[in-house]
Parts: structure tokens; sequence; C-alpha cells
């Protein structure tokens, strides 16, 4: 199988600067500082009642994965998009358009490479995390669904960032819009259904059934559904954000995880195929120019 040369071109050039190393250190200390305060308060905390208490490595679990999780949710985007927009300020996206790839192969290697530096973060981070596997309550296929759901949080809102880098001119302008677009998939559909149930079109004091099921494309909420069920807090959706009470019950509610996982991979593949469109045109408008 042929490699794409946008990705084989920018991984390789990548591998050679010092920015990937120096990323990967600031993200993993950031994630090893919260890890070590956490454990730091929680030794404190035994010192003083002479308990171990070994829930509390449950809570470091749970909260050195969100601190990641927030981390991929808003570096992601600043790291696409400028893909696409960059080719074209440094007037390079004409000259890589007159090749022989097509659209599709410019848009899918961008994205593909900051993906593979993402999961080359996030792989880096699991030995943080895999702390708490020495006092149990985490086992590798918990691991595995939080890979799972880091990977599709990195691939959406990658897409979200490849999406405006292909539809705005300017860097500047595609990253506050992928910032946009990203706050309002996490506290937008949280609000809509908030607000659905105050305005009355809910049953009882919840939103409806139909802003709820809203919250699939909502990267926070899988998030959520995921530690709750590895956690044991029982319903894997009733409580995944504290001002929602109890969301209707039903077959999509049970297996959130599931049905938001392909709900998001499916707004992505989405976004990339609209990216491809868009710079379609530009692919056949520089082949003209060559022509002539």
């Amino acid at each position: 199988m042929k490699m794409n040369p946008v990705y084989r071109q920018e991984t390789t050039a990548g591998s050679r600067s010092f920015k990937l190393p120096l990323v990967i250190l600031i993200f993993n200390s950031i994630l090893a500082l919260v890890a070590l305060l956490d454990m730091y308060s929680m030794i404190n905390q035994v010192r003083q009642t002479a308990e171990i208490q070994y829930s509390s490595f449950l809570s470091l679990y749970v909260f050195a994965a969100s601190v990641e999780f927030v981390m991929l949710l808003f570096l992601v985007p600043a790291m696409t998009a400028g893909s696409i927009n960059g080719e074209r300020e440094r007037r390079t996206l004409n000259l890589l358009l007159t090749t022989q790839m097509t659209a599709g192969d410019v848009v899918i290697g961008k994205l593909a490479t900051n993906l593979s530096t993402i999961l080359l973060l996030i792989v880096s981070s699991f030995p943080i995390l895999a702390l708490v596997f020495i006092y149990g309550g985490i086992t590798i296929l918990d691991a595995a669904l939080l890979l799972l759901c880091y990977v599709t949080t990195a691939f959406l809102t990658g897409s979200i960032g490849v999406f405006c880098s292909a539809y705005f001119r300017k860097s500047t302008i595609a990253t506050v819009a992928s910032y946009c677009i990203t706050v309002l998939l996490s506290l937008g559909t949280v609000a809509a259904y908030e607000l659905s149930g105050v305005l009355g079109h809910g049953s009882g004091s919840n939103g409806s059934s139909g802003f709820f099921y809203l919250m699939l494309f909502n990267p926070g909420a899988t998030f959520r559904s995921v530690l709750s069920s590895q956690i044991g807090a029982g319903n894997e959706i009733a409580d995944f954000f504290p001002w929602l009470e109890q969301g209707p019950v039903s077959f999509v509610s049970e297996h959130w995880m599931l049905f938001g996982t392909v709900t998001q991979i499916g707004l992505a593949v989405v976004l990339v195929w609209l990216a491809v469109r868009k710079v379609e045109p530009v692919k056949r408008s520089a082949k003209r120019r060559t022509k002539q």
C-alpha cells in the first residue's frame, strides 16, 4: 500500500525537529506534575488519618485522565487549524495541488500527520495513568477504552481544525473558529438540553429527549460515560455532568460510549469530506493555470 506523500514528508520533517520531543516533554511534565500533586495530598491524608483509602487512587486516575482529556480538547484544534491555510499563507498550496496528489491526499495527509503526533502523546502518557494499576481497580480493558475515547476525541477535534483550515484563509481565524465549534459541542449541547427543560419542552424537570441525544456529539459526555463505567458510578450516563439529573433511559443511554463514539467519528468523517470538497476547486484552478 502506497503511503500518503504528504504524511510521509511531514512526518519525516517533523522527526528531525526538536519541536516534537519538546511537545512530548511539556505534555507529560504537566500530567506528571498533576499526578504527583494529587499523590502528595493523598500522602498527607494518610499521615493525618493513619488510614490508606484505596479509593483515592481511583480519584487520582480520574483526575489525571480528566486533565489529559482537557489538554487534548484544546491542543488538537490548535495543531490542525493551520494545516491547509498555512500552506496557502506560504503560497505553497497551489504548487502542492499541481502535482499528482488529490485534494483528499493533501487534507488526509495533513490530518494524519497531526493525529500521529497526538497518538504519540497519548501513548507516552499512559505510564503515568498506569500508576493506579499497582493498587487495582483499573484493568487493561479500561485503559483500552480510555485510549479509544482519547483517539475519537482527537479525530473529531482534529477534523474540526482541518475543516476550519480549509474554509478560512487566515490561520488565526481558523484557530478561533475551531475553538468555538469545540466549545459549542462540549458546552453548547449541554446548555441546549438544560434550556429545553427550562422552557418547558421536556418531561418533568429534565430537557427534551431530542436535546439529550444531541449530546451524542459531545466528546465530554462520552469521556464521562467511560469514567462512570470504570469507577462504578452506577448508570453510565445519568451523572456524567453534575448539573444534569436523569436523562431518558433507553438502549442508547445504556450504551452511550458506543453510540457517542460512532456519532463523533461520523461527524469527523463528514467534516473531512467537506474540507476535501473545499480544497478540490483550488486544485482544479491550479491545474488550469499550469496548463495555460
